[in-house]
């Protein structure tokens, strides 16, 4: 009882603190700069930034995997794909195919182009900011399992192996998802203040 007492005020407590927390990034946002029509028409005009399409293909490869994964294991279960072999082959060859054609499409394909001279100043700049939206989508995804598993397996003591596996899995395609997406916002924040 007295720990649940307690634990009120320190959610409270932990709420408050994420709520300052936003609003001071939130007011720590610089204004945006009023562009003249001429600067506008331009800018709808100018042609997708390499970057930009690696990071939509990105997108699309990461979010197509961990949908595809996902609803296998939601239908058949975390049992079945930890009992029966074929399930498993299937699902970590999903993985694979997802995982190595967002590396090809992405990260590698990102470093010929720096080699070729394709990346400006302002694409090396995205690339550096991408990593903060990476990392807070693994900490968040992180946080999900080891907020959801404790509830899930409370009475039995123990979490069974499958899902540590299933969380690992997870956090390397939601890493990837993040990656794409810190630089597909990091453009959108780019081109926004000019």
């Amino acid at each position: 009882m007295g720990s649940s007492i307690l634990s009120v005020p320190i959610l409270a407590a932990v709420l408050a603190g994420m709520i300052v927390a936003v609003i001071a990034v939130v007011r720590a946002i610089p204004p945006r700069p009023v562009l003249s029509p001429e600067e506008r028409a331009e800018t709808a005009s100018a042609p997708m930034p390499l970057l930009v399409k690696r990071a939509w293909l990105g997108l699309s490869i990461s979010t197509l995997t961990l949908v595809v994964i996902a609803v296998i294991l939601f239908t058949k279960g975390a049992a079945a794909y930890w009992d029966n072999d074929d399930l498993r082959s299937l699902v970590v060859g999903i993985f694979l195919v997802g995982m190595l054609g967002y590396v090809f499409a992405v990260p590698v394909a990102l470093a010929f182009d720096e080699e070729r001279g394709r990346l400006d100043e302002r694409d090396s700049s995205v690339l550096r900011r991408a990593a903060t939206v990476q990392w807070a989508t693994v900490i968040l995804t992180l946080a999900a399992w080891l907020t959801a598993l404790p509830r899930m397996f409370h009475s039995e003591g123990a979490v069974p192996v499958v899902y540590l596996y299933l969380m690992f899995g997870s956090v390397i395609l939601v890493s990837l998802f993040g990656q794409a997406l810190g630089i597909l916002l990091g453009n959108w924040w780019a081109v926004r203040r000019g």
